[in-house]
């Protein structure tokens, strides 16, 4: 249950039934706002927002509402069937103060629905070089569970997954890091991949743009096409969800990071000789466990996107 994060206004919680819905359940959310303000709410509006949608699912207006007034309604939705992660049933009611002010207060009930995996679909494919990687996608999230010893130099071990040919000579790759768990490692990386082929770096135009899980963004690319990861960029804090961005134009690329989606801080611009016509783009992760024998880590993206420019 949650409530409004406004001391000032009033009480508005959020519960559905079933308390904790999976993956196409029928759910009824209730909402239950109480007047504990030292004032009337004037022109109260409630908005109901099921979960996955973008606009109010539904608006009730309430009128005026005395102190200590109680209003309760409920609606009847579903939980997306394709769904995992925090999924939230939101409530949020605006209000005239004093006739020439508005204020508002906002609750949701959130249930979290596990990461299992259950494959990719068209077009995405998958790739790893380690023993271990699994994937998963739910909606528009990829999920990558994998291992691997390092991600940089002479070891290539990852999980990954793919858009054969997808990255044109202007185009621009772009993903939201969402989450990383699965091991203390604080190397542990995840973020977007390059190459004429990411099933064989070693065909040229490699390069990769990752959060770690604890020391800040690494941009990597392969200088002399050989497949290794042989530059260095990146540093700074981690920040778990953050937006990466890596901009081709023929054989420069160009890495960004925010951690809002607005203003973008450039990393840097390398150039990669061996990048060759429409190369392979892709999200990867690993666990870079060299010094963690046997972890595995959960990376979630959400958002992956490449466009020309």
């Amino acid at each position: 249950m949650s409530t409004r994060t406004d001391t000032l206004g009033p009480t508005l919680t959020v519960t559905t039934e079933p308390a904790e819905p999976a993956g196409g359940d029928a759910v009824t959310a209730t909402a239950v706002l109480v007047n504990d303000c030292p004032f009337p709410l004037r022109g109260a509006v409630l908005y109901l927002v099921g979960p996955g949608a973008t606009t109010a699912a539904r608006a009730i207006p309430l009128g005026d509402l005395r102190r200590g007034a109680k209003v309760t309604r409920s609606w009847r939705t579903s939980m997306p069937a394709d769904v995992a992660g925090d999924v939230a049933f939101t409530a949020h009611v605006l209000f005239d103060v004093d006739g020439h002010s508005a204020d508002c207060a906002r609750a949701a009930k959130t249930v979290s629905v596990p990461y299992e995996p259950n494959g990719v679909r068209d077009p995405y494919k998958t790739f790893t070089t380690t023993d271990d990687a699994q994937f998963g996608q739910y909606g528009s999230q990829l999920v990558i569970w994998a291992g691997g010893g390092d991600l940089s130099g002479g070891r290539d071990e990852k999980g990954g997954i793919l858009l054969p040919g997808s990255a044109a000579a202007s185009s621009v790759l772009q993903v939201k890091t969402v989450g990383l768990t699965g091991s203390d490692n604080p190397t542990a990386k995840y973020g977007i991949a390059v190459a004429n082929d990411l099933t064989a770096p070693e065909k040229g135009g490699y390069a990769v743009l990752t959060m770690s899980k604890s020391y800040g963004m690494e941009f990597m690319t392969d200088s002399d096409g050989d497949g290794h990861l042989d530059t260095w960029a990146g540093g700074g804090a981690s920040t778990h969800p953050a937006w990466l961005r890596l901009v081709r134009s023929g054989t420069t690329y160009t890495a960004y990071s925010t951690t809002t989606g607005l203003a973008w801080n450039e990393i840097a611009s390398v150039t990669v000789p061996s990048a060759n016509g429409a190369l392979d783009a892709g999200v990867v992760a690993s666990a870079v466990n060299l010094n963690y024998p046997g972890t595995t880590v959960r990376a979630v993206f959400d958002h992956f996107t490449v466009e020309e420019s």
